[in-house]
């Protein structure tokens, strides 16, 4: 896998934000979690769906609010929170539980209950998530690349990057170096400093680098 892929896929997981790991005191209460998110047999059907199919619409999502779930003695509340409908709460829940390194299916499907209520990075995160499981799989990759340009559009910055790096390449969708340069300047919308923008940036000059190589 590409270094700069590894870059993306890694800063999508994060994006911008560092959740609490497991410690031994609350890993019982993680596991349970865990358990409790894989018997929710309703959350893991629509995780197997493509998150671009759940997509809100612009109306209807929802902006990311400050992360109510990296102290332990919140996890449970985060999850009653999600399963009444608060994506935010449903998205921090699964990067804590993402960072505590426990089974996918354990956190994977509060990306996509995040998405289909409207928060767009959930969106991102989970075709992320698909691609980390099976990138070889083209059903995946036109999925992932499908669900990128629609958060792309609704201004999710990761979403850019990650599209504009499938565009470069001709990964899941045919190559156009010219829509990727133009996807890659939705990527700075937190700034600079934002991993999603430094990846673009980054991409940017290869993609510029490659075009002036092939003039020669």
């Amino acid at each position: 896998m590409h270094r700069l892929y590894r870059f993306c896929l890694f800063g999508i997981a994060l994006l911008s934000s560092l959740a609490a790991s497991a410690t031994s005191d609350n890993q019982a209460l993680i596991d349970r979690l865990y358990a409790d998110i894989q018997a929710r047999q309703d959350w893991q059907a629509q995780a197997r769906q493509c998150p671009g199919d759940n997509m809100p619409a612009r109306t209807a999502t929802r902006s990311m609010q400050a992360n109510r779930c990296a102290s332990p003695g919140q996890l449970e509340a985060c999850l009653q929170r999600c399963e009444a409908g608060d994506g935010n709460d449903c998205y921090w829940l699964a990067t804590t539980l993402q960072q505590a390194k426990g089974p996918a299916d354990g956190y994977e499907p509060l990306y996509q209950r995040a998405c289909s209520l409207g928060l767009v990075s959930g969106c991102t995160n989970r075709a992320a998530g698909m691609l980390t499981a099976d990138a070889d799989s083209q059903a995946v990759r036109h999925c992932a690349v499908q669900t990128f340009n629609k958060a792309c559009e609704l201004d999710d910055p990761w979403a850019c990057t990650m599209y504009g790096f499938h565009l470069s390449r001709g990964i899941g969708v045919t190559p156009d170096v010219n829509l990727a340069l133009k996807v890659l300047e939705k990527s700075c919308k937190h700034g600079p400093a934002d991993p999603a923008c430094s990846g673009a940036r980054q991409l940017q000059e290869e993609i510029r680098n490659a075009v002036e190589a092939a003039k020669r």
